[in-house]
């Protein structure tokens, strides 16, 4: 199948909001553009996984702090934008809201919520698996298992929960390629949705010979809305970039 148009990285962190991260958001803009990406959704992890923002403060301050990478790329995508004659045009760079959540192990990739559902619903951070994805599906979201093969250090065992996502990561830019092809044999098992990410925590790694390819998602036609992108990953649109 021939690439498409419009390629988008759908997974990641900024140091922001995302403590494993080292590049802060304003940074990925001009190097996702150079490396011929149309946009990024920012997926830093959230206050289960291994966030920078402390949980002594009250709810809304830590919802702000965790929102500032997001809110910082598109501050900068907005300049950017302007800058280079982009803004109102199909080659506009996009930014969009996302967010990792984990529980003993298991990440999940979240489009859908955004920051003023988040002030709102603090009972997120205590949501189980099936909580959790009972909410996205009420405001019509995504809930994608990120790397769900991965094993590591921090992750010593794998937790598979088929019934509680729409669709399954099955290129990881972070990942053994062992890890994406049991992801890949997963989703087929279980006629899942597929989507690729990157995972990136460091502009570094973009260009970077030594690593796995950058993933995302490409697509015939630009993405105007976080909508458009959850519409396209459920009616099974697009290319896996990897």
């Amino acid at each position: 199948m021939k690439a498409m148009a419009y390629k988008y990285e759908t997974h990641l962190h900024t140091s922001e909001a995302s403590a494993c991260a080292s590049s802060p958001a304003a940074d990925y803009i001009e190097a996702f553009y150079k490396a011929g990406y149309s946009g990024i959704f920012v997926t830093d992890h959230f206050f289960g996984g291994n966030t920078c923002v402390s949980n002594e403060l009250d709810w809304k301050s830590r919802v702000d702090l965790y929102c500032k990478g997001y809110e910082n790329a598109l501050a900068q995508a907005e300049i950017f934008n302007k800058k280079n004659n982009l803004a109102g045009s199909d080659k506009e760079f996009k930014v969009f809201f996302g967010l990792e959540q984990t529980f003993q192990g298991d990440d999940y990739l979240v489009y859908g919520l955004n920051k003023e559902w988040l002030i709102n619903h603090p009972q997120v951070e205590k949501m189980n698996h099936m909580q959790l994805f009972e909410a996205v599906n009420q405001e019509n979201g995504l809930m994608i298992q990120a790397h769900p093969f991965r094993l590591r250090g921090y992750m010593q065992a794998i937790h598979l929960h088929p019934r509680e996502v729409h669709g399954i990561e099955v290129y990881n830019a972070g990942n053994k390629p062992s890890e994406n092809q049991l992801a890949e044999l997963y989703a087929k098992e279980y006629d899942f949705p597929v989507t690729s990410g990157s995972d990136i925590h460091t502009i570094n790694k973009i260009g970077d010979p030594s690593s796995l390819p950058l993933g995302g998602m490409d697509f015939e036609e630009p993405l105007k809305s976080i909508e458009d992108y959850i519409n396209n990953i459920k009616n099974r649109k697009g290319i896996l970039i990897k």
